[in-house]
């Protein structure tokens, strides 16, 4: 009798188990709006809820950095002395926000505060232009100038060098100072790599690939980014002690790219699906999982094609098409961003 009860009872635990594991996280979306020309882009989230990115045309024309937090909603960053064009990529704890800016002459890249305003960054001696695509909270900044990955810190600008071929570029620059790019081998191919403390790691590529990228680097050091090779763009997580692995498509699509990593191991970006371009969030324990079915409240015209960033929180910041003619049970191309109506973006809370 003590037997069958423990047993009943270890058949409804796990039964439960099941059914908690089986029911996947579910969000709530709040449109974050866009101040010029009604379309908007998000790259980048804190911990504090603060999202930046770019507004202007659909297409990009016309575009600035937007700086958005929860009281006072989205800020038109300006540009630098003499650009019409701008957008920010990332945002420290701080709210530090860094990003690219057009000058009268040549692409810069800045750093903002809300106190300070917008900083041109500068370029390394001997170019004449420069990006800026990540910052950690010690407030080191990663990008490029010329033609080479750098770090922009205390008032200084450090080459990171290449993988041998003739350039780089550093796109995101964990806690620890670790910075995950892409880089020119030199065979002539682009790998992703990982640099720390000066020396610039190959990351290589998926099997039966040839170039690759990374886009974002977490506190553990674990990167995300794309693999590419004739088989089409596959997204892959990156580990010490996994190495690179691919992650699915949605529903066999032939393109995916994972842009953000937070320090739980949950990835988001981008892939291809039956019904177009989908915004996913992945983890090993749930696999890959369309954005679009697990957002509460989502206008019945709204789209979410990409997700770009997420934070410790769970919080994710994505963008979407909005459209009268589009619904998340229909195909929607990446061109329909661009005639089918006004992009937005839209901060996921987790519930």
């Amino acid at each position: 009798m003590r037997d069958t009860k423990a047993k009943l009872i270890m058949i409804v635990t796990v039964a439960s188990l099941l059914c908690l594991a089986a029911r996947a996280q579910t969000y709530t979306a709040t449109d974050l709006g866009a101040v010029r020309h009604g379309s908007a882009r998000i790259h980048g989230i804190n911990a504090n809820e603060q999202a930046v990115g770019g507004t202007g045309h659909p297409h990009g024309e016309d575009t600035h950095a937007f700086f958005w937090q929860k009281q006072g909603g989205m800020r038109d960053l300006g540009t630098l002395a003499g650009g019409d064009f701008s957008s920010a990529f990332a945002v420290n704890d701080s709210g530090l926000a860094v990003g690219t800016s057009n000058t009268a002459t040549q692409m810069h890249a800045f750093s903002w505060t809300a106190a300070g305003g917008m900083k041109d960054l500068g370029t390394l001696a001997g170019t004449d232009a420069s990006q800026a695509y990540g910052v950690n909270n010690q407030g080191q900044i990663a990008g490029s100038s010329g033609t080479h990955a750098v770090i922009f810190s205390g008032g200084s600008i450090q080459d990171l060098g290449t993988l041998g071929g003739p350039a780089s570029e550093a796109r995101s620059i964990n806690n620890l100072g670790q910075v995950a790019g892409m880089a020119d081998t030199a065979d002539g191919h682009t790998h992703a790599f990982l640099w720390t403390s000066g020396t610039m790691q190959d990351l290589g590529t998926l099997p039966g690939d040839s170039d690759s990228r990374a886009g974002h680097v977490n506190d553990s050091g674990m990167a995300v980014g794309a693999s590419q090779g004739s088989g089409g763009t596959r997204a892959f997580f990156w580990s010490t002690a996994g190495g690179m692995e691919a992650i699915p498509t949605l529903n066999g699509g032939a393109y995916s790219e994972a842009f953000g990593v937070n320090n739980q191991g949950q990835v988001v970006g981008e892939s291809d699906s039956s019904l177009g371009a989908r915004a996913f969030v992945w983890t090993h324990n749930a696999g890959i999982i369309d954005l679009n079915s697990v957002v509460t409240g989502l206008p019945s015209n709204v789209v979410l094609s990409g997700a770009f960033s997420i934070n410790d929180k769970g919080e994710i910041v994505a963008f979407g098409l909005r459209s009268p003619d589009v619904t998340r049970h229909q195909e929607a191309r990446m061109d329909s961003h661009v005639h089918s109506g006004p992009t937005r973006v839209f901060l996921l809370t987790p519930q």
